[in-house]
């Protein structure tokens, strides 16, 4: 068996059912996992338990769905032991509507020591983050061999400083890929200012942020629009829905758009 999918959402598992799933981990030559453990009463536990799949053998890719449990920092900082698995190159960790908070975060920034790990993606949409639990996850620039960052802080109150933070992401070296949903956030101008940054990411090719629902007026799009600056751009969405940005803003934004060849601003 080389691919396995369970499906087991919205079911009463707990902590017991979840440490019973990660006996899959001795099967010898499982690469591809998915588990979908959402709204099953899963607390720290169960999460730590989850992060024994890191001694599957040949496991390459692992996707965890398990938003709208229990899990805390604690068990964030289990799952963070998954940097150890030594084939895995594509990790999923979906916690969104759970209670992480900031060193949770922190922990999880660890996956950056993962040697193998080239897809990235973590959900922690309606969590606790605050600015701090954002600074943390922009120690993920330093992920030597990852190309592709997915990032989901929706709703984590993580402020212009913890989106300012995330912009050290322009240094990770390989990184061509980064989507980062940061709507809901009471991100200012100075938070998009800040995030301009990314013009200077020299291997990215690929970017998607969501802004939606924040406080970005006109200045913070007009410095977004400095994105078209960055030659190796070929794909820019961003979402500014629920903001205000004004006709000011507008006009920098159609240049974006008329100056990077796959481009959507939605307003």
């Amino acid at each position: 068996m080389h691919t396995l999918v369970l499906t087991l959402g919205w079911n009463v598992l707990g902590d017991r059912g979840v440490q019973a799933l990660a006996a899959l981990k001795h099967s010898p030559s499982l690469r591809s996992l998915s588990l979908h453990l959402g709204w099953n009463a899963i607390g720290d536990c169960g999460a730590g338990a989850l992060a024994e799949l890191r001694d599957a053998p040949s496991l390459e890719t692992l996707i965890l769905h398990l938003m709208g449990n229990a899990i805390g920092d604690v068990g964030a900082q289990g799952l963070a032991a998954l940097k150890d698995a030594p084939r895995l190159h594509t990790l999923t960790i979906d916690l969104g509507e759970n209670k992480v908070a900031a060193s949770g975060a922190q922990a999880l920034a660890q996956l950056e020591n993962g040697q193998s790990l080239r897809i990235l993606n973590i959900d922690l949409g309606g969590n606790a983050l605050g600015c701090s639990g954002a600074q943390a996850l922009a120690a993920l620039k330093d992920a030597k061999a990852l190309h592709t960052l997915r990032l989901n802080l929706y709703g984590n109150t993580v402020g212009d400083g913890g989106v300012q933070a995330l912009a050290a992401l322009k240094d990770a070296p390989s990184l061509h890929t980064l989507t980062l949903n940061l709507a809901s956030n009471a991100v200012g101008d100075t938070g998009a200012q800040g995030l301009a940054a990314l013009r200077h990411a020299a291997a990215l090719r690929t970017l998607t942020v969501d802004l939606g629902e924040n406080n970005v007026a006109a200045s913070g799009a007009q410095a977004l629009a400095a994105w078209k600056d960055n030659p190796s751009l070929c794909t820019v969405a961003l979402s500014l829905r629920g903001n205000d940005v004004g006709e000011i803003g507008r006009q920098a934004l159609d240049e974006l758009t008329h100056s990077v060849p796959n481009s959507f601003v939605r307003l």
